[in-house]
């Protein structure tokens, strides 16, 4: 050999088809589908999801008053606790439509306990009224008992308003 041949390396790779035709096929082979990019350029990365928004101390505040409220429904104090919870979950859902803030289910838990709260203490309260209106009514009758069936009209009462 020569030693002129030796001084000239070979070239490292081929050189990269042209950008008139990218998609050179040999004899036989069928053409590839150019749907999909070819070898060597990848698809780019997909984007980055948009962060969730954070819930805001409405939400977490409604919900937390409207649990609270009612777990306590059944002491009276439930009532106000989720009337206060069903106020402040109402603000922060009007916060999430505008884009403000997030914690929309969480405000949605807080109106929905609230709610649920709300109506037990009401539901407690109007029984309980109808109780002691039923007893202070059947108090008034007469408690000595009659002597041909041995039940006073007071027990006659009670047990036609509660049994009946």
């Amino acid at each position: 050999m020569s030693e002129s041949s030796e001084s000239i390396p070979p070239p490292p790779f081929a050189a990269p088809p042209s950008m008139d035709a990218p998609y050179q096929t040999g004899p036989g082979y069928p053409p590839p589908n150019a749907g999909f990019a070819p070898y060597g350029y990848p698809y780019p990365y997909p984007m980055m999801p948009m962060a969730a928004e954070l819930p805001t101390g409405l939400a977490i505040t409604g919900m937390v008053l409207g649990i609270v409220g009612l777990c306590t429904s059944i002491f009276y104090i439930g009532g106000v606790i989720g009337i206060v919870g069903l106020v402040f979950s109402i603000i922060a859902l009007r916060k999430v439509k505008r884009g403000i803030g997030g914690g929309k289910g969480m405000a949605i838990a807080g109106l929905v306990t609230s709610i649920v709260g709300i109506v037990v203490n009401v539901v407690e309260v109007v029984f309980l009224v109808w109780l002691f209106t039923t007893a202070a009514h059947c108090s008034q009758q007469d408690s000595t008992p009659d002597p041909n069936t041995g039940v006073s009209q007071v027990d006659r009462c009670m047990n036609n308003s509660f049994f009946n």
